[in-house]
């Protein structure tokens, strides 16, 4: 059939000349290339002629024989196709060759496909290894960047702890001043009793020494007058010394007395009119001193300095009108006058400074683009201080007006009546204007907490949706970022898949609360597509990319 028999070595050894292993390859004269394609590395040279040549000579037919039919054996193929006869020459059986050497051909076949399937799935498992390094190293990237960004998240946290702090801090203090007051209006109102107690035995003392006089003056009758009589060096009669003389004596000594206590009441109601004038040019020094330089910014503030201005120079004329018109003042009452005068002023200038920082805290948060404190509570803060300025200055005429009216008015049961009713409505009024303004600071305490704790209320539920927001966003990325998506996605039907195509990015919405925190809303889609979003939008999204990040290897 015009055949041909070639045999190719495989592995050979050097030391013993022996051949391990051979392989057989029969080919037809039809298919003269088989061996070229099967083998393009293994080419034909002379020095593997040389070694099949040496493999079968005359002398060793009956070994090569032997050694051909066991290798066939062993690979489970058909019985020996090679004999020897008689004569010692090989005998071929055709189709016991053809069929050994079809075999060899199936088994050939299948050794390569499974090589080629061996070959592809090494390919794939190193493309999948790639793919997982650079997976990877992208996400311990990712790892650092929301790293940095709890850090950052940490220390905005322990500032508004801080802040808490400090707002814990300021309530305590004005919770100080709230007992402060309260002490300071309960020993007012025990000294306002223990006068108008004193001033009542006082006017009942003046009433009876009244009525003492009035009647010792109806008791004196008409008497013999004596004529040239001897006088005494002092031009004066001489008396007997009886009760009635002495109770007259005592009495002139007793209005004496008076004279001189109320020269000397003047002189100290002089002395306290200088200095209350001296305070009073010390406060409108202040006044101008602290708000001048915050009042040249704007015409309303402007508008406010010069009504502060004007009602200054009415102070000092009402001062001025009033300085012979207060007389008379017992040195307790003029203590306690300029002590309120005092406190009061104490109370303006530290309102006028909290305002002052305030207003330095607003420019501050201009700067710095934050949110400023409305001009409407300035100007309610400086109406109110205005308010309190004037009722100061009401006090203090009311305050010179009683002293003038107690001096002018005569020492009678329905004056002195009178001015005790005056004197205690005073006290009375100023007991309720204290009282209203101690609950209108109550009343504010009140509101600064409600704010507060609902401020609290607030941060908590912020706290509450972050958290849902971040379990849901989590739930969402688990399900949706599998390592098998983009087959199933392959899988489905056109139209699914059409529909899939749709580029859909991720899209991160980010809300910043009042609190300060962020609550996230997140579409998922492939990580691809927010690599490509990173690379055009802008540093701000990559720092809400960042949050994402963090949030999702939390």
């Amino acid at each position: 059939m015009g055949e041909w028999w070639t045999s190719v070595p495989m592995v050979a050894s050097t030391e013993h000349s022996e051949i391990s292993s051979i392989s057989h390859l029969t080919m037809s004269p039809t298919r003269p290339n088989n061996v070229s394609l099967m083998y393009p590395c293994l080419p034909l040279t002379k020095n593997s002629y040389s070694v099949i040549s040496a493999f079968c000579t005359e002398d060793n037919i009956p070994q090569c024989i032997s050694y051909i039919n066991q290798e066939l054996s062993s690979l489970g193929l058909s019985s020996p196709c090679i004999g020897a006869t008689s004569a010692g020459r090989p005998s071929l059986n055709t189709v016991l060759a053809l069929n050994a050497m079809y075999e060899m051909v199936q088994i050939h076949r299948r050794s390569m496909s499974t090589l080629e399937e061996l070959e592809k799935e090494h390919l794939k498992k190193s493309s999948s290894l790639e793919h997982m390094q650079t997976n990877n190293s992208r996400l311990k990237d990712q790892l650092e960047l929301s790293i940095r960004e709890k850090f950052g998240l940490h220390e905005t946290e322990r500032q508004l702890q801080l802040k808490i702090k400090t707002l814990q801090s300021c309530l305590k203090t004005e919770k100080d001043e709230v007992q402060k007051l309260q002490n300071i209006i309960t020993s007012r109102a025990t000294q306002y009793s223990h006068d108008a107690k004193r001033k009542e035995r006082e006017a009942a003392k003046l009433k009876e020494r009244l009525s003492q006089l009035l009647i010792d003056r109806k008791d004196k009758k008409l008497a013999i007058d004596v004529l040239n009589s001897l006088g005494r060096a002092d031009g004066k009669r001489s008396h007997w010394k009886t009760a009635k003389v002495t109770a007259r004596y005592h009495e002139g000594e007793m209005y004496k007395s008076l004279l001189s206590d109320y020269e000397a009441s003047q002189r100290s109601l002089m002395l306290e009119n200088s200095e209350l004038k001296k305070v009073l040019q010390q406060m409108k020094k202040d006044m101008i001193h602290i708000l001048s330089p915050r009042q040249a910014s704007n015409r309303g503030a402007c508008a406010d300095d010069s009504q502060e201005q004007v009602d200054l120079d009415r102070e000092e004329e009402a001062g001025d009108c009033c300085r012979d018109t207060l007389d008379q003042s017992c040195e307790h009452a003029r203590e306690q006058l300029t002590n309120s005068i005092r406190q009061q002023w104490r109370k303006l200038r530290n309102h006028v400074e909290k305002l002052d920082s305030q207003a330095s805290q607003v420019q501050n948060q201009l700067q710095a683009g934050k949110d400023v404190i409305p001009r409407e509570t300035h100007e309610d803060e400086m109406e109110e201080m205005r308010r309190e300025v004037q009722q100061c200055k009401e006090f203090i005429q009311a305050q010179q007006q009683l002293l003038q009216q107690q001096l002018n008015s005569s020492l009678d049961d329905e004056t002195a009546a009178f001015l005790n009713d005056c004197y205690t409505l005073e006290e009375k009024e100023r007991l309720k204007e204290e009282w209203r303004l101690f609950e209108e600071q109550k009343r504010n305490f009140a509101r600064e907490r409600k704010n507060f704790t609902e401020a609290a209320i607030r941060l908590g539920r912020e706290k509450k949706a972050f958290q849902e927001d971040r379990d849901t966003w989590l739930k969402n990325q688990f399900l949706n970022m599998t390592p098998f998506t983009d087959r199933r996605r392959c899988s489905s039907s056109d139209g699914q898949s059409a529909l899939s195509i749709s580029k859909s990015a991720h899209t991160c919405h980010v809300c910043v609360t009042s609190g300060g925190f962020l609550s996230l809303r997140w579409a998922a889609d492939t990580h691809d597509s927010i690599q490509s979003l990173l690379m055009t939008k802008s540093d701000q999204s990559r720092k809400h990319f960042m949050v994402f990040d963090n949030v999702y290897m939390n």
